[in-house]
Formats: C-alpha cells, structure tokens, sequence
C-alpha cells in the first residue's frame, strides 16, 4: 500500500527529503505506521512523516557539528502545510539553508 502523504505536509518536504538522502535516512512508510498504530486519536500521516524528518534532521546536524542537542536552539513546528524548522534563530528551508547552518557551527 502506498501512502499518500504529500497531501498534508510543508510545500518544503521536498527540500528536507534531500537533506536526508545526502544521509540515506528517509523514513520508510513502516516507520510511519509505527507511530500511527500507536496513536490514541486519528494520527495525520502527514505529520507524523515530517516530524520524524525533522528530527532527523536535528540529528545529524548535531551529528555534523559536533553539537549536543541541548546546547541548541531548535524550534520544529509541525502542523501539515505549516511546519517549520529553526536552528538558533536560523529557518531551515532549503540544502543550502542547511549547509550554511553546518559552516556556521562547526
């Protein structure tokens, strides 16, 4: 079964799925319905799906830099078309958003 997941996630998806090839980290639509099962209310796929690529992506920007989470500033907003991620103030919103990120603290 394929999901359709798109239909409810940031014009930006886009951006952050290349992020996470650069690392080979997508998460799979097992990773997904994992969260889904557990969930108590009718889960939103979409959310679900950016919220694990989110914070994957935290993750390897501290894994980059050398950082520790909490030595951080993150700000991940997920809420279907309006999600958001910020790093010390700065929005991540494209690769090069990313990047410059990385320079900036490593």
């Amino acid at each position: 079964m394929h999901l359709n997941i798109y239909d409810n996630c940031s014009s930006i998806i886009e951006e952050w799925e290349t992020i996470l090839n650069h690392y080979d980290d997508c998460p799979s639509e097992g990773d997904i319905w994992e969260i889904a099962r557990s969930s108590t209310e009718l889960p939103i796929l979409g959310n679900i799906y950016q919220d694990l690529i989110l914070n994957r992506i935290i993750s390897h920007f501290c894994e980059e830099t050398g950082l520790d989470y909490d030595d951080l500033d993150v700000f991940i907003f997920v809420n279907s078309y309006d999600t958001h991620l910020r790093i010390n103030g700065k929005y991540i919103y494209s690769v090069q958003d990313y990047l410059d990120c990385i320079k900036l603290y490593k």
